[in-house]
């Protein structure tokens, strides 16, 4: 029950994607560094069989939207 609570039996990678994916949702400039990190995470995750693989897929899926807002927001602005 302390896993649903605390990052436990978690690779690193997975459990700072899957909050730099909540900071992404507000500071779209993390979007990026989430999507970078999320990806690593799910790499290690499927090479050595670890967990943490939704954290990393939610990471993958925030950071891909919050670098396209950051990206929709950038273009706007230059023009």
């Amino acid at each position: 029950m302390l896993h649903w609570v605390v990052p436990v039996g978690r690779s690193w990678q997975s459990v700072v994607a899957g909050y730099l994916a909540l900071f992404s949702i507000v500071v779209w400039v993390l979007g990026p560094l989430a999507l970078g990190l999320g990806v690593w995470a799910l790499a290690r995750a499927r090479r050595e069989k670890a967990r943490g693989t939704g954290r990393a897929v939610f990471a993958v899926v925030v950071g891909l939207l919050s670098t396209f807002a950051m990206g929709v927001l950038v273009l706007s602005a230059l023009s």
